[in-house]
């Protein structure tokens, strides 16, 4: 079974209401199965590169041919082929811009899709992992490879391989041919990287595992930033609507739910007893006395907090003060040096050396400097280093104001969880001063009771409630720290695993058969003064040692060709995951007659393009048995006679004219 891409047939719908078809067929004579070569021939402007314009918008190119006789003569493009020695038919619309689905019929060939299921298959975009791209990827192994958007950056995002960056290893235009641009070095820098790495891909030097990886670990990092970002707002939020935490808010809650079973148990035990007015007066007397004993000592609390914020604010603003004075020291003693003598107040004289304090003996007058007690050992570090003390002191002072300010801010937030007990205990007291005027002024005290025992209730509930929301905020804390730290340890997993990949194969070795093969083809068909022929590691193939933009135009052509041929022999005999196809439009580009008129005998050989088509052929039938060549020729060599499948005339009076035959104008 071959693998790869393999192309049998390509059918064009003709305009809708007509059953017009157009195309060709790459079959061998009385087969089912793909030419090995295949040639399209005939003169310009007869449609030989629309068809493989068409071949490239049915395996998912984003455009199709716009001449007008073919956007007027065709509905939709259908091609045979084989995925993976698997029969598959793929179909497109060719009507007005790119359709952005295909139909596909897998194990069927074009006669037999009536009976065999469609599936309708997304074009766009080519990373849809259920797509035609990487359906089509697939059958050459290449689906799923993801391709770093840094070459030097192993952590940057990644792209998947589409089958757009593989068409520019399968089909070699004929504006590439005999250009400047065969290795896209003068292409966006994207494209040219791209390329590289599509042809890395096929032969396995790309570690697409580290790509995968790579890529993993920028949205698990991505994933973890948003994580802590997460938690953080709902620790803002529980802590500016919740301040108690939630250890006292659980206690709150319990602590609410029990008041309201007891409170509930007494509203039953009163409709049951209907106490007496004196009983109740005086339960409710108590209940005033204990809420108003309760607000009192809220407001104390909140008193002396405010007072003691107050206190420290001013020690704050001290310590605040001392450090900007000590500040100012410090760059008074870096501005100016407190001792200067420069002349010498006996003589006048200039001072060679500025006076000091050395060994407890003053410089200058001789007398003896007597070091404070208990200094001794410090006195000579304290006169080289005078700012010394003053760092010290004010490292000190700015650790003390740091914690002062910790402190206050702590004080702070504790003030309103104590502003806002005042409050409700003041609520409290009102409401208890309310149910005993209630009582006194009531014609029936037993009914202001039960609605001062309803109200206690509805009011437990309301804090229960409170609490409970608090407890839920802070759990929502608790469940984003704890996702944010799972997907913390998730990135630093990924990220060992990626340093333990290492490359899979050696691209160098890739490189040297890549260059031997370049050059035995170069020679093979008879490159005129070939010497040195390679393949730098970018790529580029040189001849005498000179890079192939050197040459004349008719050897860049010889040489673009063998260094097609080289990397489609080179996969193929490896057993590469590459499509194991190769199309190439108009090889006789700048060679022959074109070479002579140009003065470039060297290329005018007619025996360099039959040397082309040998060398292919002779592969082919050999060690490259299983791949398939489309070349697009104006004038084919009679060698090749046998494996043309389409021969365009451009006359009207010997058909066919061209792809689309009744457009003669």
């Amino acid at each position: 079974m071959t693998t790869g891409i393999r192309i049998t047939e390509l059918r064009l719908a003709g305009a809708t209401g007509t059953d017009k078809t157009y195309g060709t067929g790459f079959r061998p004579k009385g087969g089912e199965t793909f030419r090995p070569l295949s040639v399209i021939a005939g003169p310009a402007m007869t449609g030989k590169t629309s068809i493989i314009d068409f071949i490239k918008y049915c395996l998912g190119d984003n455009e199709h041919p716009q001449h007008a006789e073919v956007l007027a003569a065709v509905r939709a493009a259908v091609i045979e082929t084989e995925l993976n020695g698997d029969p598959t038919v793929i179909e497109r619309a060719a009507t007005g811009d790119p359709s952005k689905f295909a139909s596909v019929w897998r194990g069927t060939r074009l006669s037999d899709i009536n009976a065999a299921a469609e599936l309708r298959v997304s074009t766009e975009p080519t990373s849809d992992p259920d797509g035609l791209s990487q359906l089509v990827l697939s059958s050459c192994n290449l689906d799923g490879i993801e391709l770093p958007d840094s070459a030097t950056n192993p952590d940057t995002a990644t792209q998947l391989l589409s089958i757009r960056d593989v068409f520019r290893v399968m089909f070699v235009p004929n504006d590439r041919l005999g250009s400047t641009n065969l290795v896209f070095e003068n292409a966006h820098h994207m494209v040219k990287q791209k390329f590289g790495q599509t042809i890395d891909a096929m032969f396995g030097v790309h570690n697409n595992e580290q790509a995968v990886l790579a890529g993993r670990l920028r949205l698990a990092r991505e994933a973890a930033r948003a994580a802590e970002l997460s938690a953080n707002t709902f620790r803002r939020i529980a802590d500016d609507e919740h301040p108690r935490g939630a250890l006292v808010l659980a206690a709150d809650f319990t602590e609410a739910e029990a008041l309201v079973d007891q409170l509930e148990d007494e509203l039953t035990a009163l409709d049951s007893q209907r106490r007496s007015t004196e009983q109740a007066s005086q339960e409710m007397r108590a209940t005033l006395v204990e809420a108003q004993s309760a607000a009192s000592a809220a407001r104390v609390r909140t008193r002396d907090r405010r007072s003691l914020i107050d206190r420290l604010d001013a020690l704050r603003g001290q310590y605040a003060d001392d450090k900007r004075k000590l500040n100012f020291l410090l760059d008074a003693e870096r501005l100016f040096d407190p001792l200067q003598v420069v002349i010498c107040p006996a003589c006048f004289n200039d001072l060679e050396d500025a006076p000091t304090v050395t060994n407890g003996t003053c410089s200058l007058c001789h007398s003896t400097v007597e070091a404070p007690a208990g200094a001794e050992g410090d006195a000579a570090d304290a006169a080289s280093a005078p700012n010394t003390v003053l760092e010290a002191e004010l490292r000190a002072i700015s650790k003390r104001l740091k914690s002062l300010n910790d402190y206050v801010a702590r004080l702070d937030a504790h003030l309103r969880v104590l502003v806002d007990e005042s409050i409700e205990a003041d609520a409290a007291a009102d409401a208890a001063a309310q149910a005993v005027d209630d009582i006194t002024n009531s014609p029936a005290p037993w009914l202001a009771l039960r609605d001062g025992l309803t109200r206690r209730i509805t009011e437990a509930r309301l804090a229960a409630q409170a609490a409970q929301a608090g407890v839920k905020a802070w759990d929502r804390v608790a469940e984003a720290d704890a996702n944010h730290e799972r997907l913390v340890l998730n990135a630093r997993r990924i990220f060992s695993e990626s340093r333990q990949l290492k490359q899979t194969a050696d691209r160098g070795a890739v490189i040297r058969a890549l260059s031997e093969r370049f050059g035995e083809i170069l020679a093979a068909i008879g490159y005129p003064k070939l010497a040195n022929p390679y393949i730098g590691d970018d790529l580029v193939p040189h001849v005498r040692d000179l890079p192939y933009t050197a040459a004349s135009s008719g050897g860049m052509v010889l040489i673009s060709l063998a260094w097609s041929l080289a990397l489609w022999e080179i996969a193929h005999e490896r057993e590469a995951d590459a499509p194991g196809l190769l199309v190439i439009d108009s090889p006789q580009k700048n060679l022959g007659h074109k070479a002579a008129e140009d003065g470039d005998q060297d290329f005018a050989d007619a025996a360099l393009i039959e040397n082309f088509y040998a060398h292919a052929k002779t592969w082919l039938a050999t060690d490259g048995v299983g791949a398939q060549l489309i070349v697009v020729d104006n004038t084919p060599p009679a060698s090749v006679a046998e494996d043309v499948v389409c021969r365009f005339t451009r006359d009207a009076d010997d058909p066919p004219y061209g792809l689309i035959p009744e457009a003669t104008s």
